[in-house]
């Protein structure tokens, strides 16, 4: 059944998934601190939470010959509970076993889910914004909700936050269960390797442009407590000036697929990587905060939806998407621990520099980009 409030219903079903994955970014120099860990070990964690998108095409063909609404409904209780315990790990290793097992549920949510936006949206760049908007509207609140956590409980305290998933996967449930559709693909999947040989040009393309334009990113979502604290900022502005940059990448979230829809998926790409490019610099060499925040956030998160939008214009579009979705985790992995050993070796502030280079790059491969 196409009709907005479905689509509003699997934005919740984001919101709440993501709220539990963000969690790692504003808890990272506590994790730090009570771990004995350097930039490096830092970066792993990002890593190994990424790693199951190794696994992304076979999911996607496993995941489509079922129905999709049961991992739409699952997968945010699941990750939940593992991103709670991180609080509590005694050690590092348990650490990333946690953080590894949040990862596979994460996959597979982002893999089913959009699928289902295909079905019920009226355009699929609202949609797939709407989509989006549910994912960025919990990295704004995760920062907020884990400093809350954190200070009332202390770091353990993370625990007593899974209650909401549990209450939110019986509320999709209930409301999931009764949507009429197909929520199987109507065309049998290719595999993955037929997939990409088929799409080859296609996805070199979108990897150069997601790999230069992901340090930027990167720097900004997953860095930016780290680089605040290291700098004489509390952990408490540091988290609000995270959730202010993700509040305005709801933003841009929103209106990239609804801009795509009326004016294009390229040109939407070519406009908000521009944008940050040209705000980049203020952060990095004026040291300026909240005006580059809000320009940043609304261009840097623009281009997830506008590329969903593209992905699911093609036939076999939950395997094409698997494929999309695993270079959407592994990219960005890679990214992580590059910064986190660069930072080690010629620290945060010179990264930012690096990664403003090549964020101008990224602009060549927008153009080559068809959509």
């Amino acid at each position: 059944m196409k009709n907005k409030f479905n689509v509003f219903l699997l934005s919740f079903a984001h919101l709440t998934h993501d709220i539990y994955t963000s969690f790692l970014a504003p808890v990272l120099p506590l994790l730090i601190q009570k771990l004995g860990l350097n930039v490096t070990e830092a970066s792993i964690l990002d890593v190994i939470r990424r790693i199951p998108a190794l696994f992304n095409p076979y999911l996607g063909l496993l995941i489509s010959r079922k129905d999709l609404r049961i991992f739409t409904i699952l997968s945010p209780s699941i990750t939940a509970i593992f991103m709670s315990l991180i609080g509590i790990a005694p050690n590092y290793i348990i650490l990333l076993i946690l953080i590894f097992l949040a990862g596979i549920s994460a996959q597979i949510f982002h893999i089913a889910t959009p699928g289902i936006v295909k079905e019920v949206t009226p355009k699929m760049g609202f949609g797939m914004s709407m989509f989006m908007v549910g994912g960025e509207l919990a990295r704004t609140i995760a920062p907020l909700i884990a400093t809350a956590a954190v200070s009332i409980w202390g770091l353990e305290g993370l625990l007593k936050t899974v209650f909401f998933a549990f209450f939110a996967s019986a509320f999709l449930w209930w409301k999931l269960k009764d949507i009429k559709g197909d929520f199987k693909p109507k065309t049998k999947q290719k595999a993955d390797f037929k997939i990409f040989m088929e799409y080859k040009n296609f996805f070199l393309t979108i990897s150069a442009f997601m790999f230069f334009q992901s340090f930027a990113k990167i720097f900004f979502a997953f860095y930016l407590p780290l680089f605040l604290t290291h700098i004489g900022e509390s952990l408490t502005k540091a988290n609000i000036s995270l959730s202010f940059f993700q509040f305005f990448a709801i933003l841009g979230t929103f209106l990239a697929g609804n801009i795509g829809d009326k004016f294009g998926y390229k040109k939407t790409l070519i406009f908000s990587t521009l944008i940050a490019i040209v705000s980049m610099p203020l952060f990095i060499y004026f040291h300026l905060i909240y005006l580059p925040l809000i320009l940043l956030g609304l261009s840097l998160f623009s281009t997830g939806p506008v590329m969903l939008s593209i992905i699911h214009h093609h036939e076999n579009s939950t395997a094409l998407n698997g494929v999309y979705m695993m270079l959407a985790f592994l990219i960005p992995a890679f990214v992580t621990f590059s910064i986190g050993v660069l930072s080690d070796m010629i620290g945060l502030e010179k990264v930012g520099v690096v990664s403003f280079i090549f964020l101008i790059i990224s602009i060549i491969f927008a153009f080559k980009i068809k959509g």
